[in-house]
C-alpha cells in the first residue's frame, strides 16, 4: 500500500475545497418567469413620456418641459423653433441654430426680471433619463428638464 505524504494529502483536501468553494460561488438557476404573474400584479404602467425623437423639420427640444414630471401640470416651459417661454420668469428669442453631437447650440436673447441679455444656450439630451439639460441661458446654472408633451395644436 502506498503511503502519502503529508503535503500531498494537504495538497489534495485543498484542491478539493477550493473545487467545492468554485461550485458554491456559481451562478443561481434563475427561475421560469410566472406566466400567471400579471393577474397578481396587474397591467403594466405606462412609462413618463419619452424625449421626442430626432427631426429634420423641426429642433427636438421643441415641446412643453418641466424641471419635475409634477410641473408638468402647472404651465410648464414652452419652447419652440424660435424661442422660450417659462413661467412668467423668462423669455428668450433665439437665433442661428446650430446643430452639435450633443444637441444644438442657440443664439439667445433674453428678458429676465427687467433685463434684456445675450446668450448661447445649449441644449443636450440625456435618452436614459428623458431629459435635456439646458446649459448658458439666463438661469442660475444647468437646468435638467423633463418632456411633458409636444405643443398644443393652434
Amino acid at each position: 500500500m502506498r503511503v502519502m505524504s503529508f503535503a500531498h494529502m494537504l495538497f489534495r483536501s485543498g484542491a478539493a475545497v477550493l473545487a467545492l468553494g468554485l461550485v458554491a460561488c456559481s451562478d443561481p438557476v434563475a427561475p421560469e418567469p410566472d406566466p400567471d404573474a400579471s393577474a397578481v400584479i396587474g397591467p403594466a404602467e405606462p412609462l413618463p413620456q419619452t424625449l421626442p425623437p430626432p427631426s429634420e423639420s423641426q429642433p427636438r427640444f421643441v415641446g412643453l418641459w418641466a424641471t419635475a414630471q409634477n410641473g408638468c401640470e402647472a404651465p410648464p416651459w414652452t419652447f419652440r423653433a424660435d424661442g422660450v417661454r417659462t413661467q412668467g420668469e423668462v423669455s428668450c428669442d433665439f437665433s442661428n441654430l446650430r446643430m452639435t453631437e450633443a444637441g444644438y447650440l442657440v443664439a439667445a436673447v433674453c428678458q429676465a426680471e427687467g433685463e434684456t441679455t445675450n446668450h448661447d444656450i445649449q441644449f443636450s439630451f440625456a435618452e436614459s433619463a428623458r431629459a435635456m439639460m439646458v446649459s448658458e441661458g439666463p438661469w442660475a446654472g444647468p437646468t435638467s428638464l423633463v418632456y411633458c408633451g409636444p405643443l398644443p395644436a393652434q
